[in-house]
This record gives structure tokens, C-alpha cells and sequence, in this order.
């Protein structure tokens, strides 16, 4: 465990935004990897491959909203002291987790064709698509326990452990991806579905050594009567912070459904386009995600403790790093995203729609930065209300509109303005309203985790 509320604090703000980033990045990179791989099968295993995200987020999203939840009430009773409580609360966590977990693998397997076929994928697709994510939701488990295991880790200050295994795991998977794919060193050669295999392989790996980090190293999980006694009391208290949460998250991967609905009327190859530049996309931007994770337990132990000037000092340095680092991807991806995408897939039509992409999306990307570092500190305070309510306005109001009406007038190009606009309104409204909420705690109109 370590103590946030002393000490440099861009220098914590780094130690816990480090391995968070090498991690999930590292992640994310394998996927992009593995996203090359598929693109050698050819555009419709990777149109399949791009069917899939809006799914695989949405599932991801439940779990990291439940890890929100924990997160926020662990951070301020360990901020407070109160070791017994974190221990407590972790502990529950894990339990309701479980449980979920359960409930969400049941769902996908009900439900996932008919969400697929409601996206637009076409006939030939449809196989490719459903056989992927028959095998990807036998690994749910393997995937959501250790990402709430180590959002509950960074609240108490470990972030270095966490994120050497997701690094490790991500390389254990380009190794793996490449033998199952294409059937190398005597194995199989299973396609497509040699990527999902690949996701239920190492997630052993990651679930074993989350699990042992957790239970030996943290020793944050108690395995007396306590653990059965307070876990629906728990549960409520995590639950009412991680449900707002969730459904903020699962905007994202609904909002990608229906632009993939309106991506795929335009033909296979902007659909495949539009999931390469979706996994640029999000590793350029996993360093702002990794600091607003950052930022959620920093502000929650100093709240704990008292100490609102060191909140203010923290948010300052993360919103002038976000800006620049969002200069820095536009820079990148301005100039020479097209270049990028066709190392992957030389389509003429595909590299095309994804130089558009990345040519338009990035000038949105610190303003955007911005507004997540602002959401974080929302739910830290237990405010997860706020959040949730933007990220619909987002999608109800701004973005999903204005991608129709722009879809009409300059075809997938229009879409792709609509998401840098829907952006730029999300992060200055969530800048201002996070500032206003702040001033509101502090001066005691507002009362935190209320």
C-alpha cells in the first residue's frame, strides 16, 4: 500500500500513471498486433474483428465500473486509515464481481448474434463474428476479475504490480497469437478464432498472479465470516457508485455499434479501416486514460485526509499534460496515419477512410483528455451521477444526431467530424462542471459520497 496524500505529486501522479499505462497500453498493443495478423486472413476476418469491439467494450466497461465503484470507497478509507474497511471492501468487491461475471457470460452467449445482426454485419460475417466471440466470453472471467483486482490495487496505491502483469501478459499473447492464427510450430491453424483462443490462454495467466498479488502480497482479501456477513451492505455501497458508473462506460461501446451501423452502409473496407484506426486510437489515448485512473485514488485518499490543495495542485499538472500530449498525437497522426494503417492492409478504400480518421478525430484529443481527468474526480468524490448524465448527453444529444445529419451530407467523413465535435462539447463540460463541483464540496453545500 502507499500513501498519496505526501510527498511530490507529479512524482506519485508518475509512479501511478506508469505502470498503468505500460500495461493496458502494452494490451492494447498486442491487439494491434493481433489486428495485423487477422489483416493478412484478409478485410472480411478483419471487418469480423471490427464486428466485435462495441461487445467487447461494452463487457469491459461493466467491470471497469464496478472497479469505479470499489475504487472510490476504498481510496477514502484507506486515505482515513481505515485498513479494516479496505479490506473489507475489497473483499465484497471480488464476491459481487463474481457473481456478475456469471450473469454477463450467460447474456452474451443469449444474446450476441442478434446484436451483431443489428449492427449491419452481413451474412458471410455473421459466422466469423459469432464463432470469435463464442470462444472470447469463455475468457470473461479470466478478464473482468483481474481488472477489477487491479483497479482495487491502484487504490491502494500499488500500481507497479499490476501493471508488470498486464505487460507481461500482453507479451505472452504476441507470442501466442501468431501460433494459433496461422497454425505455426505443428499447431493448428485456427484464423480468426486463434485470436480468441489467444485471450482465454493468457487470461489464466493474468488472473492467477492478479489473484496472488492481491491474496498474498496486499493480503486485501479476508476469508472469515465477515466476508459473507456485510457483503450486501458492501455491495449497495459499491453498487451505487458503480452503477452510474457502468452505464457511463457502456455509452461508449453503444455509441461504436450504432457508428458501425452508419460505417458499414459505406462497404467492408471502411468498417475494417475504421477498427484499425480504432486500436490507434486508443493506444495514443490509454495515456490520458491511465491518468484519469490516476487521478481517481489520488483524489480520493487526499480527500480522505483532508488535503483539497494537493487536489487542485494534482488536476492542474494532469490538464496541462493532456493538452500537450493531445498536440503530440495530432502531430503523429496528422501527418502520417495513412502510412500507418497501410502496413496493416494496403486497401486503397480502406486506407483511405482511415486517413480521415485520423486526421480528424486527434485535434480532438487533449480537450477530450481533459474532460476525462474532470469525470475522474466525480466518481472519486462519490458523484457518479454527473458523469453519467454527460456521457448520455454526449451520445443522445450531440454525437449520434449529428453523425446522421453529417452522415447524410459528407458520407463517413461527416461521421468522423461528428466525433470530433462530441468530443471537444464532452471534455469542456465535464472541465466546468468538475470545477464547479469542487468549489460546491469544498465550501460544504456539497457533502462527498452523498
Amino acid at each position: 500500500m502507499q500513501d498519496l496524500t505526501s510527498g511530490s505529486i507529479p512524482a506519485q501522479l508518475t509512479r501511478l500513471t506508469v505502470p498503468m499505462f505500460l500495461g493496458i497500453a502494452s494490451m492494447i498493443l498486442a491487439s494491434m498486433v493481433e489486428t495485423v495478423f487477422i489483416g493478412v486472413l484478409g478485410a472480411s476476418e478483419l471487418a469480423a474483428f471490427s464486428f466485435t469491439f462495441p461487445l467487447v467494450m461494452g463487457l469491459s466497461s461493466i467491470s471497469m465500473g464496478l472497479g469505479i465503484g470499489a475504487s472510490s470507497l476504498i481510496a477514502r478509507a484507506q486515505g482515513a486509515g481505515d485498513k479494516d474497511r479496505v479490506r473489507l471492501l475489497a473483499t465484497h468487491a471480488m464476491i459481487l464481481t463474481g457473481f456478475l461475471v456469471a450473469v454477463l457470460t450467460a447474456a452474451a452467449y443469449l444474446f450476441q448474434h442478434h446484436l451483431f445482426d443489428a449492427m449491419g454485419a452481413t451474412p458471410d460475417i455473421i459466422p466469423l463474428v459469432d464463432g470469435y466471440m463464442n470462444i472470447w466470453v469463455l475468457g470473461l472471467p479470466l478478464f473482468t476479475l483481474p481488472m477489477v483486482a487491479s483497479t482495487i490495487l491502484r487504490s491502494v496505491g500499488n500500481a507497479r504490480l499490476p501493471g508488470l502483469i498486464m505487460t507481461s501478459t500482453s507479451a505472452i499473447g504476441i507470442v501466442i497469437a501468431p501460433l494459433l492464427i496461422f497454425g505455426l510450430l505443428g499447431l493448428p491453424e485456427y484464423g480468426l478464432f486463434g485470436s480468441a483462443i489467444t485471450h482465454v490462454v493468457i487470461g489464466v495467466y493474468r488472473a492467477t498472479f492478479m489473484g496472488w498479488v492481491l491474496i498474498r502480497t496486499e493480503r486485501l482479501i479476508v476469508f472469515d465470516g465477515r466476508a459473507v456477513r456485510g457483503v450486501v451492505a458492501s455491495a449497495r455501497e459499491i453498487l451505487r457508485i458503480a452503477l452510474p458508473s457502468m452505464l457511463s462506460q457502456l455509452i461508449a461501446p453503444v455509441s461504436m455499434g450504432i457508428i458501425l451501423a452508419l460505417l458499414a452502409a459505406h462497404g467492408a473496407e471502411v468498417v475494417a479501416g475504421f477498427g484499425i484506426t480504432s486500436r490507434i486510437e486508443m493506444l495514443l489515448m490509454m495515456v490520458m486514460m491511465a491518468l484519469s485512473s490516476s487521478v481517481g485514488p489520488f483524489v480520493g485518499q487526499n480527500w480522505g485526509a483532508g488535503k483539497t490543495e494537493r487536489i487542485h495542485e494534482g488536476l492542474a499538472v494532469s490538464y496541462r499534460f493532456c493538452l500537450v500530449w493531445g498536440l503530440v498525437c495530432l502531430a503523429l497522426l496528422g501527418g502520417f496515419g495513412d502510412n500507418l494503417v497501410a502496413l496493416v492492409n494496403d486497401d486503397a478504400a480502406l486506407v483511405e477512410s482511415a486517413g480521415w480518421y485520423l486526421t480528424i478525430v486527434p485535434v480532438s484529443f487533449g480537450v477530450l483528455g481533459v474532460g476525462m481527468i474532470s469525470a475522474s474526480v466525480f466518481t472519486a468524490l462519490g458523484k457518479p451521477l454527473p458523469p453519467m448524465i454527460m456521457s448520455l448527453m454526449r451520445m443522445l444529444v450531440v454525437y449520434v444526431p449529428l453523425a446522421l445529419w453529417f452522415d447524410s451530407l459528407w458520407g463517413y467523413i461527416g461521421i468522423f467530424i461528428a466525433t470530433l465535435v462530441a468530443n471537444v462539447v464532452m471534455g469542456l463540460t465535464a472541465f466546468f462542471w468538475g470545477r464547479h463541483l469542487l468549489a460546491q464540496v469544498e465550501s460544504g453545500a456539497v457533502v462527498v459520497g452523498r
